[in-house]
């Protein structure tokens, strides 16, 4: 027997969901079905199941998107329907906190022509304490890059919309959420956390990988050459405080993108404050037929060695 409809203002519904989110999990949709039991819309005695099913087989509101997280552990979120609601956002619901950052980023900023399968969301550990006195040599840099990059392997997967995603649910460096905003693109529905434009920038130089790789870094630093402020990105760099001297990678991208010779002189300043300036860096982990820009003391690719953006 076919189980009763309550009789319900749709139009009323689907604004009064789209006002609260764009994607749901089970706790936020127990807590919007006692508020419509508070507000007399449902009775008290309408469960849970049935109101999964009203919103998603009924009026057709919500699309049910399964979810297969790290340790073999399952769950599902709803999601607005006909409202434009991009993967990112469920990949940010499988995280609270967490925000946008690396190749997904580069996309919401406009600084790649790929739209990236894997979506990388990022939500920051616990600060850690780092010995000062465990100081940076040569041979410290030579061995940590000729290892593979350090990748994380918690990964969830889900498919929406007929196409398959892969989420990379990364830990990140404590920097109390520095350099993320709230950002409404027109890829979304609700504005979004995502890393801004430089702090983007600066993700992607610290992990290559996590970005499509160095010429997707080399073509994004070109794009972003409008509206990036090399003084705000030094000054981002500088609060991250990092062991290495990421300052040489970024005067890499910058001088094979042709910025301004006063945008590269900021960076040379900052390089040589170092006390690690006399020490030779790598663009990326473990390259292959690796040239020395003895100029700033950097490691990068053979095929960036004439690499023409035009």
């Amino acid at each position: 027997m076919n189980k009763k409809i309550p009789d319900i203002d749709l139009n009323w519904l689907k604004s009064y969901l789209s006002e609260k989110k764009s994607v749901f999990s089970r706790i936020d949709l127990i807590k919007i079905l006692d508020d419509l039991k508070d507000k007399q819309i449902l009775k008290r005695t309408f469960k849970y199941n049935r109101f999964v099913d009203l919103l998603t087989l009924d009026f057709l509101i919500l699309e049910r998107v399964k979810i297969d997280l790290p340790n073999d552990i399952k769950t599902e979120r709803f999601v607005l329907k006909n409202f434009s609601v991009h993967p990112f956002e469920i990949a940010l619901s499988l995280n609270p906190g967490s925000y946008i950052s690396h190749y997904s980023a580069l996309f919401l900023h406009d600084l790649t022509h790929n739209i990236p399968k894997n979506i990388y969301i990022n939500r920051e550990q616990t600060p850690k304490y780092r010995d000062p006195e465990n100081t940076l040599t040569q041979s410290k840099i030579d061995y940590a890059f000729a290892r593979p990059m350090r990748q994380t392997n918690q990964i969830a997967k889900f498919s929406y919309q007929k196409k398959k995603y892969q989420v990379f649910l990364l830990n990140g460096k404590n920097t109390g959420n520095l350099g993320v905003i709230k950002k409404k693109t027109p890829h979304t529905h609700n504005p979004v956390q995502v890393t801004n434009l430089e702090r983007t920038l600066i993700d992607c130089v610290v992990r290559p990988k996590y970005a499509g790789g160095v010429e997707e870094i080399l073509n994004a630093f070109d794009r972003a050459k409008e509206d990036l402020s090399v003084n705000r990105l030094l000054g981002i760099l500088r609060k991250l405080n990092y062991v290495y001297l990421y300052e040489k990678s970024i005067y890499f991208y910058l001088s094979k993108t042709k910025y301004t010779a006063s945008q590269l002189k900021m960076v040379l300043d900052a390089i040589n404050k170092s006390e690690v300036a006399n020490l030779n860096f790598y663009l990326d982990y473990q390259i292959v037929g690796k040239i020395l820009d003895e100029t700033i003391g950097i490691y990068y690719p053979k095929n960036l060695q004439n690499y023409n953006l035009f």
